[in-house]
């Protein structure tokens, strides 16, 4: 009796010191595991930094070049690695058809010390590609929108017209190109009006352009420069099948009661006399 004691004892210490084993073996890697993510947050707040965009060269350039859009790409750097000299995308208008004075290198940053304005403004054609068209728009076919925009923003054009007595709203024209706002990308100081607004379309663009502002009301969308999704045309494009209410339910036909030579009601598909002027039933004739 004794004997087994002594050994249950023994077993109870060797069970208690594994015991503790593990429970040492697990504190420690709870800390050690705090002790790393403590570590990643630090370093991904080290690495988190403001970015900011800014014109660079898009492939290798040399000085002497005419700057246009081909030459330009946009890419986000650290604010803090940003030179004041560098310059914003969203001033792409005002270097169009600068001099470079100095060779600039791909992926380079633009800088306005690179640049010469001293020459003209590249002429409008010279900013298309074969086969483009510049086709002028109306600021107010754009609503508030076209005051807003600038060159080389890309915007998707809408058309809301009536079709077989279905209001439908449907997409006409998707990424177009802004080649200018107002005259020669000026504003026409009136206020802050922005006259007319310049994309870039092919011919057809152009003509489904002018029919969709003849047959319907106009709204314009701003899109990034770089997304070129296109937009479906869905063939349910009415306000209630967008919004899933069942269709109207059709009229059932009505029945042609003649009296004399008196028409009080006309159903459908009864043929009318042309030169008569009165409905005839060909099912049927009353006396």
């Amino acid at each position: 009796m004794k004997s087994w004691l002594i050994q249950a004892r023994q077993r109870l210490r060797r069970g208690g010191v594994y015991a503790l084993a593990l429970g040492a073996g697990l504190v420690s890697a709870w800390a050690v595991r705090e002790h790393v993510q403590q570590r990643i947050q630090v370093l991904e707040a080290e690495a988190r930094v403001p970015l900011v965009s800014r014109l660079v060269a898009a492939h290798d350039l040399q000085a002497g070049t005419r700057l246009d859009e081909s030459h330009l790409a946009v890419r986000d750097i650290p604010e803090q690695w940003a030179s004041s000299a560098s310059i914003d995308p969203l001033d792409l208008d005002g270097i169009l058809g600068a001099t470079l004075q100095s060779d600039v290198a791909r992926g380079e940053s633009l800088l306005r010390a690179y640049l010469s304005f001293d020459a003209p403004a590249p002429a409008l054609a010279s900013r298309l590609r074969a086969g483009q068209r510049a086709l002028s728009v109306a600021a107010a076919d754009l609503g508030g929108l076209a005051q807003m925009l600038r060159a080389g923003d890309a915007i998707d054009i809408y058309v809301s017209f009536t079709h077989r007595q279905r209001e439908l709203t449907v997409p006409v024209l998707q990424g177009m190109r802004v080649l200018a706002v107002g005259s020669q990308g000026e504003d026409d100081g009136d206020g802050g009006s922005p006259g007319n607004v310049t994309l870039a379309a092919s011919p057809e663009e152009a003509m489904r352009f002018v029919a969709a502002r003849q047959a319907g009301a106009l709204t314009a969308l701003l899109r990034h420069r770089d997304d070129a999704a296109r937009v479906a045309r869905s063939p349910q494009s009415d306000l209630a099948a967008l919004i899933g209410l069942d269709p109207a339910p059709k009229a059932a036909p009505g029945v042609a009661i003649l009296y004399g030579d008196r028409l009080d009601a006309q159903a459908d598909g009864f043929p009318r006399d042309a030169t008569a002027g009165i409905a005839t039933d060909t099912r049927e004739e009353r006396p």
